[in-house]
């Protein structure tokens, strides 16, 4: 039995010394590939970690020209409410001026209608009075009489001048 021990003996040196061969020409190309691989994911790391800074990059970007629109906005919206009540005031200073150009047109009318109405009324009751006074004084007078006041009426007139 000493020959098939040491035929095992030289088999499993015989399969340790492959393996160990195998081993060492394979340890290289999987170590290369191991390390190809590691590069690999490495390169992948820094991309996607170049890509995450340049995305948060633009992020904060868009988001300040978020804020500056925002506030550019507000400043319009403001500006706008201010030209608004400009513009309201003035209408309402020109509906006002209108409205007390108004009130004194009216009351130039009315004061220009009254003053023609007590015309009106003076020069009627003025012929009235004139009228009823030559009716009373034809009625009245005779020509003694008359003669008298036309004498009267012809001295105030010379007073007069």
């Amino acid at each position: 039995m000493e020959g098939i021990v040491w035929e095992s003996v030289w088999v499993a040196v015989g399969f340790v010394a492959f393996a160990a061969l195998v081993w060492k020409r394979l340890s290289g190309v999987i170590n290369t590939m191991l390390d190809d691989r590691s590069s690999k994911i490495k390169a992948d790391l820094d991309e996607a970690r170049t890509l995450r800074e340049e995305a948060l990059d633009e992020l904060h970007q868009f988001q300040r020209l978020h804020r500056e629109a925002a506030e550019e906005a507000k400043v319009i919206l403001k500006n706008a409410e201010a030209t608004a009540e400009r513009i309201r005031e003035n209408a309402e200073a020109a509906a006002k001026e209108t409205i007390k150009r108004r009130e004194q047109q009216a009351t130039a009318k009315i004061k220009a209608t009254e003053t023609a109405m007590i015309n009106e009324l003076r020069e009627k009751a003025a012929s009235l009075a004139v009228a009823s006074a030559a009716q009373i004084i034809t009625s009245k007078l005779d020509d003694k009489a008359g003669l008298a006041l036309v004498d009267t009426a012809a001295g105030e007139i010379e007073k007069l001048n």
